[in-house]
């Protein structure tokens, strides 16, 4: 579910920087909120049609079949609680994504597992599919099938009848190579759509996001094959006809930088994050003619430093969520907010470590992910985190 981006600062950042309107410039403050969470559950994904309605999905291992489940839980504005969601098999169902419109209209994308794999734990095959929500109940709706199953990462609904699903697959002609899955939802059917993979060996879109039915986003990574091929950035814009493939600068390094999130405010104003050579999180900004790196501060040490995901409005700011490995027993999370000047990171501590995988800053600012707890048996184990962001 990641993808990279190279290292270059380009002339347009302070054209880029200076487009920024009403980004607060204080801190958050950040409390974490009990959620509904077993051992062995995480949250991937979040989103918020007002501060009485938010989901949040992921996966919650079952002890009893000894496979992951699809998990879906919805704020009130008072609580988190589960809402029962179904699964396409018996063994590993998975959410990665969320988006809504409206308290009656959503959709989540994950994956089925169809059948065992050689050694379990989920590695079979599998098939993609997107959850909807009617304002009643969850059902999967098939997406496109693909040659091999397509593996997702992001949706976006712009309204009930325009939405996204991003994610990528492994295409057997003209040459074996893996190529970005794109689903269009009309409000009726999905239909999958064409787009550019300039990589001989590996193209993957990991996350989308749009402003409207002509200016769509999505980002990922790409890779020649030979060992020491490495990964470039990969982002793509929709311009209500058809994907092209949109310049980008390229982190340098061993192995090369990927993108996994991206937000989009306006068409002059979007944002996208990653990571560079697995070490350093690294952001990009569109001012509506190019994209150009704007730095995150170096967090030191020798460990993982990863961005996830980023979210953005212009009443709500910009905030990119992930994980920190530099310095910590335990990762630790990460979260970083543009003062529209410079990124700055979000004090939150969880006591034994974790991170967040989404963010969502309209109508209420909430990361999700999971911490790190002690089971019964008191071994650290993996539980469901929501933190709610306020100030």
């Amino acid at each position: 579910m990641g993808s990279l981006a190279r290292y270059a600062i380009a002339c347009t950042a302070a054209a880029s920087i200076a487009i920024l309107t009403a980004i607060p410039s204080s801190a958050a403050t950040w409390s974490i909120t009990p959620t509904p969470a077993g051992d062995l559950t995480w949250f991937n994904g979040v989103t918020a049609t007002s501060a009485s309605n938010a989901w949040a999905v992921g996966t919650a291992y079952d002890f009893n079949i000894a496979a992951q489940r699809t998990l879906i839980a919805r704020w009130n504005g008072t609580s988190w609680s589960r809402v029962s969601s179904p699964n396409g098999s018996q063994l590993y169902n998975q959410l990665y994504a969320v988006d809504a419109v409206s308290p009656t209209s959503a959709l989540a994308i994950g994956s089925i597992e169809t059948a065992h794999g050689v050694n379990g734990g989920g590695d079979g095959p599998k098939k993609a599919a997107a959850w909807q929500w009617n304002g009643t109940s969850w059902k999967i709706v098939d997406l496109p099938s693909t040659p091999n199953a397509a593996g997702m990462g992001g949706v976006d609904m712009l309204s009930a009848t325009d939405a996204w699903a991003v994610g990528s697959y492994w295409e057997n002609s003209p040459t074996g190579h893996a190529a970005p899955y794109m689903a269009h939802w009309n409000g009726a059917t999905w239909t999958k759509v064409e787009a550019p993979a300039p990589g001989n060996y590996q193209n993957s879109a990991d996350a989308v996001a749009g402003t409207s039915p002509s200016d769509v986003w999505t980002v990922g990574s790409w890779r020649n094959t030979g060992r020491t091929e490495v990964y470039h950035p990969l982002v793509l814009h929709w311009n209500g006809t058809a994907w092209s493939q949109v310049p980008t600068p390229d982190p340098a390094g061993r192995v090369g930088g990927m993108l996994s999130g991206v937000t989009a405010i306006s068409p002059t104003d979007a944002w996208a994050v990653g990571l560079k050579d697995y070490r350093n999180p690294v952001s990009f900004h569109w001012n509506g003619t190019a994209w150009s790196e704007v730095p995150i501060p170096p967090l030191g040490g020798d460990g993982n430093n990863f961005t996830y995901s980023v979210a953005g409005s212009a009443t709500g700011g910009v905030y990119a969520v992930g994980y920190t490995s530099a310095g910590a027993t335990n990762p630790e999370v990460l979260i970083e907010r543009w003062n529209g000047t410079a990124w700055q990171r979000e004090q939150i501590t969880t006591p034994l470590g974790g991170l967040v995988r989404g963010v969502t800053v309209n109508n209420g600012l909430w990361a999700v992910g999971y911490q790190n707890a002690l089971s019964n048996q008191g071994v650290i184990t993996n539980r469901t985190l929501a933190i709610h962001g306020a100030g």
